[in-house]
């Protein structure tokens, strides 16, 4: 499994493209954390934050699961547990979500732990 880290000081240049990258990323075990400093208007950078929709690209391909995190830096301004935790924050739902799309148990997990995902949804519950 692999993590993006981008820290940028602007918003996207070209949103066809990148949602595009990010739909064929959706497939892969990645994560992508967007770190946006300063104070420009991150407008773009949240809608990349799919937490609430599918990303669709400009063919109709939709996102198979949630791949980016996105937090502005002045929101977690000198408070560094802050910042670490929104920035990490949703990295194990979304390493989970893979792998139970996957039929693939954590190794970590014993045996007899079900495929559940944090917000209790079944996944691939048949397969444990």
């Amino acid at each position: 499994y692999h993590v993006l880290l981008i820290i940028t000081d602007g918003d996207i240049t070209d949103r066809q493209e990148t949602i595009k990258a990010i739909v064929k990323a959706s497939k892969e075990p990645m994560s992508i954390i967007i770190v946006g400093v300063g104070d420009e208007d991150f407008a773009d950078m949240e809608y990349l934050d799919s937490d609430k929709h599918a990303l669709v690209d400009e063919n109709g391909e939709a996102s198979v699961r949630d791949v980016v995190q996105f937090v502005p830096f002045l929101d977690c301004k000198g408070d560094l547990t802050r910042l670490t935790f929104t920035v990490l924050h949703e990295l194990p739902f979304q390493l989970l979500e893979y792998k139970c799309s996957r039929a693939e148990k954590p190794g970590c997990w014993k045996p007899e732990d079900p495929y559940v995902l944090p917000e209790g949804n079944w996944a691939k519950a048949k397969h444990r």
